[in-house]
């Protein structure tokens, strides 16, 4: 019997509505892991408090940055996509297969035209400056160095991304405190890096036919054993956080979800399963997430007291 997750992501990838179509070609669920580490530390700089206007437009911005970044890797990487079609893999967006070269370039086009919009609205040069950076990073992460090629430097490319990015945002939008911004990175970003390697694994077979030299081809057999020393270190620096602040509590339940697929991988590790163990991760971070806001918000409107005295 399919897992749920799995059943939903086969469903999403299928879906021929106009939404479920705008979701794939803007590649959304990327989007989400960096969403949700967003939400959750600027949560807490805001005290609960998800309502005000340049949390909103942050969280937007994140979402624009991702979408740009991810629709120029569908504009040059075609062969790959090609490949991914006809191999089924499960996590792939089948892009090739419903939106032309056309249709992708104007989805790039307009998405950077919006975040750039977005970002004079929002009027906050450090912030602008950190998107600049990215958007940067993001385009010659594809083409024209091809970070994604280089063997760790691709994978720590993509860990910013998903995890110093959205507390660097929340930093810089929400007057947030650097020690506690510290502390968020150094919890989350050995998970999140795990989490892009498992990503490099599930397309290991097909990066090896278009000669890409990804972080997990160039460890071939010693893949398991950087999991070890990930999975160790994460415990490690996870404590070294706490002690730093205790706000990293508010993302426990994300690191847990993510090492403990993780360390499923490890005990009965197989490439096929890695892609599996990904749906898992994005599964119960969107839940996660789900279940967090709607608690804040209760909170925020039941407890301010409380609130005010915890943070």
């Amino acid at each position: 019997m399919k897992e749920r997750a799995l059943r939903v992501m086969e469903f999403l990838s299928k879906n021929n509505s106009y939404f479920a179509k705008f979701l794939r070609i803007q590649r959304s669920i990327a989007a989400l892991p960096i969403i949700a580490v967003y939400v959750i530390v600027g949560s807490y700089f805001t005290k609960l408090n998800f309502f005000r206007l340049n949390f909103f437009l942050g969280a937007i911005a994140l979402y624009l940055i991702s979408v740009a970044v991810n629709g120029y890797n569908n504009l040059f990487d075609i062969e790959e996509d090609k490949l991914a079609i006809s191999s089924k893999i499960v996590k792939s967006n089948y892009l090739l297969n419903e939106f032309t070269w056309s249709q992708l370039k104007w989805n790039f086009a307009i998405t950077s035209i919006a975040l750039a919009i977005i970002l004079i609205i929002i009027r906050n040069l450090e912030f602008a400056v950190l998107c600049a950076f990215t958007f940067i990073l993001g385009i010659i992460y594809t083409k024209p160095i091809r970070l994604k090629n280089i063997p760790i430097i691709g994978t720590f490319s993509n860990t910013y991304g998903f995890s110093i990015l959205p507390v660097l945002s929340s930093f810089f939008l929400l007057n947030g405190d650097l020690r506690t911004s510290i502390a968020f990175i150094l919890s989350i970003f050995l998970p999140v890096f795990v989490s892009c390697l498992i990503a490099e694994i599930a397309d290991r077979e097909i990066d090896k036919q278009i000669g890409t030299r990804t972080t997990a081809r160039w460890l071939g057999k010693h893949i398991r054993l950087l999991f070890k020393i990930v999975l160790i270190l994460s415990f490690v620096l996870y404590f070294a956080a706490f002690y730093i602040h205790w706000a990293v509590v508010l993302v426990t339940p994300f690191v847990a979800a993510i090492l403990y697929d993780t360390f499923k991988l490890y005990i009965d590790f197989a490439e096929k399963k890695a892609d599996y163990a990904l749906i898992r991760i994005g599964a119960n971070i969107s839940r996660g997430l789900i279940i967090y806001i709607i608690a804040a918000i209760i909170i925020r409107w039941t407890a301010p007291d409380i609130i005010n005295t915890i943070f």
